[in-house]
């Protein structure tokens, strides 16, 4: 494989594809590369905000769920103008005799960006079709398996690079770390995810009709994880949690979601569908059906809780399969953020 040369040409300059290549990482990091260092900081510093702002509002219980959403679409889209700013700052940095020996050939870095979106494709643009084809068939079986396509890409990008019959760069190094990096990069934003979805806070689809009219079938609702960690579960909580042991014992693996009624210690009875706590009655204006259902008080034990579907008369609950233990709750469910026109806050 040779290197492109000219004896009057430069043989150096800014690539606006590593520029690109590098603002996919991050916006931001492209125009620090091209020397437009105000530009690349402020870039960076409004994503940042941009991000922890639109997730507060979508994650938090008092933040606007459609406004947060609104927020981030803008980031996204301000991201993708990041990479074409980030290629427009190399490309007007380039003196008009490196342009032309950069254009003259195909991009070793385009074909890196183009397999930074799919695999594959970047072998396609330096013609070498079979090479193309086994990576994105590699890819695409590779989906499954947590981490491979991570590695996999990285592993395509950088052998596209190398594999490209014309390369500026006199050694590998600016190729070798990008994907050193890009590996780095990935595990870290994955682990970041693990701990936010285990930690803070999950989405859950609704799959049953159990909380209508609260929660339909198909709704994609937020779960928050870290609330209880700080208070106890409190009586109308809609909340998301595992089959006890009495479900499991009758094949029910999925996680359930209905409302708290009864808390630990507290009398429990119901008459002609009325529920009573203590021997007082409960208001419930999210109820629906007229449910004549009656049982004897009982008493919730120490760290279990008493749930009702919303649904009274199509709810499989705690007056069927008994108490809720505490260390089954997985979290409170907060928000509903589809469809959008049901979007906004779990009363």
């Amino acid at each position: 494989m040779s290197q492109l040369q000219h004896p009057s040409s430069p043989s150096s300059g800014k690539e606006p594809w590593l520029a690109a290549n590098l603002s996919l990482f991050f916006p931001g990091i492209g125009q620090l590369y091209t020397g437009k260092m105000i530009r690349g900081y402020s870039l960076i510093i409004t994503q940042v905000g941009l991000y922890a702002l639109s997730g507060w509002l979508i994650l938090s219980q008092i933040g606007n769920i459609f406004i947060g959403e609104i927020l981030l679409l803008a980031t996204f889209a301000l991201s993708i103008w990041g990479i074409f700013d980030a290629y427009d700052c190399a490309k007007k940095a380039n003196p008009l005799s490196f342009e032309k020996l950069r254009t003259s050939r195909k991009d070793p870095w385009l074909a890196v960006f183009l397999s930074r979106l799919v695999p594959g494709v970047g072998h396609l643009y330096i013609n070498r079709l079979w090479l193309s084809v086994l990576f994105f068939t590699f890819f695409v079986t590779s989906l499954l398996v947590q981490l491979v396509p991570i590695l996999l890409k990285s592993l395509v990008f950088y052998h596209v690079y190398i594999a490209s019959t014309v390369r500026r760069e006199r050694n590998q190094m600016p190729i070798l770390c990008m994907a050193i990096v890009s590996i780095l990069f990935s595990i870290i934003i994955s682990m970041q995810m693990l701990f936010i979805t285990t930690h803070i806070a999950d989405s859950h689809v609704i799959t049953t009709n159990e909380m209508n009219p609260t929660l339909h079938s198909g709704d994609r609702v937020i779960v928050d994880k870290q609330t209880y960690h700080f208070r106890s579960p409190q009586r109308q909580d809609v909340v998301l949690f595992l089959p006890p042991e009495a479900l499991q014992d009758n094949h029910f693996r999925d996680a359930f979601v209905q409302r708290i009624i009864g808390l630990p210690g507290e009398r429990v009875e119901m008459q002609k569908g009325i529920v009573y706590i203590n021997s007082q009655p409960l208001e419930e204006n999210y109820r629906q059906g007229g449910s004549q259902d009656a049982f004897t008080p009982i008493t919730v034990p120490a760290n279990s809780y008493f749930v009702l579907g919303d649904n009274r008369n199509h709810s499989y609950d705690s007056e069927d399969w008994g108490f809720l233990p505490r260390q089954n709750i997985l979290g409170k469910v907060t928000k509903r953020f589809f469809p959008p026109q049901r979007m906004g806050i779990v009363d």
